[in-house]
């Protein structure tokens, strides 16, 4: 089979430059936006969030059911042309989402955000589950799979640091006129992303290529579901992975409340820990596929997720301090990127799975499927934010906040992931049941040197 080349790897990785770069904005700061610019209540925006993530119960599967069918009959590549068909969609929509038009009510304002923030969902979900899905059909080989989830960690760090350095700039600038801040960031974005999407597509290739059959037109969902239900690894990697989204992205939402009212003048510390995430990607997205082969998957995951709950309590125990916080990123970060950049690979991995006990790939359907809990996971985090911020008493503009408020603002920083890191600590420890591929064939030669 086909080696997978430096400039492939490349290419995959931009695939996903593009995808955070509009991610990264909506995750980090339309929260924000949506209480801060456009007046809308921190309960009502969770709410938007948790929503749009329903209506994805409905589009991510009948996406996912496309792309495994689109090409279904005939040779030829079955997921790259969605890079180029649906880069500008994604970019459009993404700028209106931190655009409205002047003069509307209360109401109105509430209707623009939903259509435009479930608009750009849909357009994200159409290029984004087939990007997933190409990594099946561009290798096989374990450890080419895991260099793959490397530059996909790569590329998606990439694009969630690009909006986390520029904002905090544009907000010091535009800081009596936020909207022009908002939106200036996010057309930035969108071209950035549209450029990146443009050269995924040019720099990538299908090398496994599946013979048509007419077998696909009979997988449908209900049975998908039903092979899924057998397949403990896959639920392991979706429910933790929708765990771990919560985490991150629950954490990412608070952030900028936590440093602007119980660190203030700590808001440098945005930019500094996406610094921190870039250095620990860059150093550990090189050498996971070398740590797998040595310790395998489910020894690093249960590590890493034991070590993010520790951490995380005793930082909620500590006085918050801006230096403490920045120790806080050092530590915390790599053990998120870990499982981050390993994720990927374990749902290829277990898709092969699928196939072992079912004769079916279905690689769009398990991809969407992988994609939808890893939304609810930001729709999750998006609704605890936004009602916690209710429920804890947040008024926006005032100069103090009560201490009440502090605490909760603390609680939803560090006891929220600190309990979501548990969740998936329990997760891998009880439900990770594929042995690990370089490990398992290495024994295999061993045996046989042996037995020669």
């Amino acid at each position: 089979m086909k080696t997978l080349t430096k400039i492939n790897r490349i290419g995959y990785a931009l695939g996903d430059v593009g995808n955070t770069l509009t991610f990264g904005m909506t995750s980090a700061f339309l929260l924000a936006y949506y209480t801060d610019v456009l007046g809308i209540s921190a309960a009502a925006a969770g709410t938007i969030f948790l929503v749009a993530r329903m209506w994805d119960a409905i589009n991510d599967p009948m996406m996912g059911a496309f792309c495994d069918k689109m090409f279904s009959k005939r040779r030829g590549e079955k997921f790259r042309p969605f890079l180029l068909k649906g880069s500008w969609p994604v970019v459009v929509c993404a700028i209106l989402v931190f655009w409205a038009p002047a003069g509307l009510s209360d109401i109105q304002k509430l209707v623009w955000a939903y259509a435009t923030y479930i608009l750009w969902g849909m357009a994200y979900t159409f290029v984004n589950i087939p990007y997933g899905s190409l990594a099946t059909v561009m290798t096989k080989d374990p450890q080419e799979r895991a260099s793959l989830a490397g530059s996909r960690a790569v590329g998606g760090m990439i694009g969630s640091i690009a909006p986390n350095i520029l904002m905090p700039l544009l907000l010091s600038i535009y800081a009596d006129d936020l909207s022009t801040a908002y939106l200036y960031a996010m057309a930035i974005m969108g071209l950035l992303s549209f450029l990146a999407y443009i050269m995924a597509y040019r720099f990538t290739s299908e090398n496994i290529q599946h013979e048509p059959t007419t077998t696909t037109e009979n997988v449908n969902f209900a049975t998908t579901l039903k092979t899924v239900g057998k397949n403990k690894p896959y639920l392991c990697v979706s429910i933790a992975s929708m765990f771990l989204l919560t985490a991150m992205m629950g954490q990412g939402s608070i952030l900028y409340y936590f440093l602007s009212e119980n660190l203030p003048g700590g808001l440098w510390l945005i930019s500094a820990n996406s610094v921190v995430m870039m250095v620990s990607v860059f150093l550990l997205a090189p050498t996971v596929g070398k740590i797998v082969g040595k310790f395998g998957v489910k020894r690093i995951m249960v590590t890493c997720f034991l070590l993010a709950t520790i951490v995380n309590a005793i930082w909620f125990a500590m006085p918050a301090s801006v230096y403490g916080t920045l120790v806080y990123f050092v530590i915390h970060g790599p053990l998120l990127m870990v499982p981050s950049i390993l994720f990927w690979a374990n749902v290829a991995d277990c898709i092969d799975y699928n196939y072992e006990i079912s004769g079916q790939r279905s690689e769009g359907i398990l991809y969407s499927s992988y994609s939808f809990m890893r939304k609810m996971g930001q729709a999750f985090a998006g609704f605890i934010a936004g009602m916690g911020l209710s429920i804890i008493g947040y008024t926006a503009g005032l100069e103090m906040q009560a201490e009440s408020t502090l605490l909760g603002i603390k609680g939803i920083m560090f006891a929220l992931p600190g309990i979501c890191m548990f969740a998936c600590f329990l997760l891998y420890k009880t439900m990770w049941t594929l042995k690990d591929k370089t490990i398992q064939n290495d024994s295999e030669t061993e045996l046989a040197e042996a037995e020669a």
